[in-house]
């Protein structure tokens, strides 16, 4: 069949349904699906490219269902180092600058807050927390509440807390048999609206065989993401932050047994022995044992200074193995695994940075800034939830202006501080003096910008100059009526404020009678 005919018969197959006469034959389902399916990306019959290549056709993606086996995620865990820093990374590093709390809140009541953070290891528990919702995908803890044992199935009420009433947390993994309820949130200003209503959690421990708590008392936190179907089939839980890299890390494990196992051949001596078959194969016990204890003692002979007995008709020789190639061949799976845990190499495997003039800064910063958006997007939710119930319990009472902002992960140098800090201030005080703000507005825009580095938070509005009246300004001795009856002796009291006004130590007219 020629070019042009073989053309004419595919346009004629491809014409829209719309177009087509009403006596044209219909197409079969299945030739007109292999049609469409050609008509979209590249493909070479002859040369097996593209769709008809059999290679890359046949290849396709498979489900592990590794999240729903949490006992290999465990040993996987406990047993394989690369998993566990895979897992515990991030979340420590979420957790590792912690936040500063942001409002008009004294120091001592900040101080008190610490130390509540710290009898309970706040810290501690939400870091642990972080670290089994990525393992198992999915974590929850339970705000531990006074006197509110048996009310773990109510909503938790602010308004009803006491002081000291918060007791720390307790992480409950997904592990552990976290059972969601059929009843979801249907509240549209709850943050879990569209999330389940209750959680029945497996103890069994004593006579708590279960309990039923209103997520409302829970800190929900999730492993990676899934569309909204799969969340549901998934106990509208996430995934486990190993299943999708779980093929690179057998990869890896697969190539460092081979190279190890490559070790103990890396020299191989040969031993050439006539009719060495012939003795073993069809001599009697005693000749194979001749040969065994002959070989035995040529080797037993065999010294350190190169010296190797052997008989007339033998002959020895040595192979060495290459191990070119290989390093490379490592290098690459480790890059594979370092880019699909999103963890630079320099971070995951402790080691230096690689190539010229390279200095791993550009790998950390996206390292951070994907860390920062972990925390915005995890950890915010969880402390926005904690950190009202742990200021009443506290201090008594929640401030309006309560805020938090997360630590920067990126540590300078005293030089690059002091340098930043100076950038951030100049353009401030420049404008102050240029006279385009005011001394209160430029004390509170240092105050603002200094609050991510802790600087600039003691400094006090002095007194504007303009607004201190000028010392001809204030009335002088006998312009006002005397209070002691007649005359105009102005009284000590108006002299002592506008001394206290000019900052000058204050001191008394002499007395005068009347």
């Amino acid at each position: 069949m020629s070019r042009k005919s073989r053309n004419r018969k595919l346009s004629r197959r491809i014409v829209p349904a719309s177009v087509q006469s009403v006596n044209s034959p219909v197409p079969d389902p299945a030739e007109q699906a292999s049609i469409l399916a050609s008509m979209d990306g590249y493909s070479n019959a002859a040369a097996f490219l593209g769709a008809d290549s059999p290679l890359i056709s046949s290849g396709t993606y498979l489900r592990s269902g590794l999240t729903s086996d949490p006992q290999l995620l465990t040993t996987a865990y406990r047993e394989f180092w690369l998993a566990t820093r895979i897992i515990d990374t991030p979340a420590e590093d979420m957790t590792r600058a912690w936040y500063t709390l942001t409002g008009d809140i004294p120091d001592e009541d900040l101080e008190d807050l610490k130390r509540l953070e710290a009898r309970h290891s706040v810290k501690q528990e939400l870091t642990d927390a972080l670290r089994w919702a990525r393992l198992y995908g999915g974590c929850m803890a339970l705000m531990v509440i006074r006197g509110d044992a048996n009310r773990l199935d109510q909503p938790l009420d602010p308004d009803v807390l006491l002081p000291d009433c918060f007791q720390g947390l307790l992480v409950l993994d997904r592990a552990m048999g976290i059972s969601p309820s059929l009843e979801l949130e249907t509240n549209l200003d709850d943050p879990d609206y569209g999330l389940p209503m209750y959680y029945t959690v497996d103890m069994s421990v004593g006579e708590c065989s279960s309990m039923k708590i209103h997520h409302s008392r829970l800190l929900r936190f999730v492993g990676r993401e899934l569309p909204r179907m799969e969340m549901v089939a998934e106990n509208y839980w996430g995934a486990s932050e190993l299943e999708h890299i779980w093929d690179e890390l057998q990869k890896r494990s697969a190539t460092s047994a081979n190279i190890a196992q490559l070790v103990f051949q890396a020299n191989i001596t040969t031993l050439k022995m006539s009719n060495f078959g012939d003795r073993m194969a069809m001599g009697t016990d005693t000749a194979r044992n001749a040969v065994r204890n002959m070989i035995s003692e040529e080797n037993r002979f065999r010294t350190s200074y190169g010296i190797q007995l052997l008989s007339k008709d033998d002959s020895m020789e040595n192979h060495s193995y290459s191990f070119a190639g290989l390093s490379d061949v490592y290098e690459a799976f480790m890059m594979d695994i370092a880019g699909a845990a999103e963890i630079p190499a320099t971070k995951l495997f402790g080691r230096s940075p690689q190539g010229f003039q390279s200095t791993g800064e550009s790998d950390l910063r996206n390292y951070y800034e994907m860390i920062a958006g972990l925390q915005e997007r995890i950890l915010r939710p969880a402390l926005e939830r904690l950190l009202p119930v742990m200021a009443i319990s506290c201090w008594g009472f929640l401030p309006e202006d309560l805020g938090f902002v997360f630590n920067p992960l990126a540590t300078e140098t005293p030089q690059e501080r002091a340098e930043l800090v100076d950038k951030l201030s100049s353009s401030v005080i420049e404008a102050y003096k240029a006279g385009l703000i005011s001394r209160e507005s430029a004390v509170e825009e240092l105050k603002a910008r200094g609050e991510q580095y802790a600087v600039w938070n003691k400094i006090e509005a002095a007194k504007d100059p303009a607004s201190v009246p000028e010392a001809s300004d204030f009335p002088k001795e006998g312009d006002i009526p005397s209070f002691r009856g007649g005359g105009t002796t102005t009284p000590p009291c108006y002299w002592l404020r506008i001394r206290l006004v000019l900052g000058v130590v204050p001191s008394f007219p002499p007395f005068q009678t009347p």
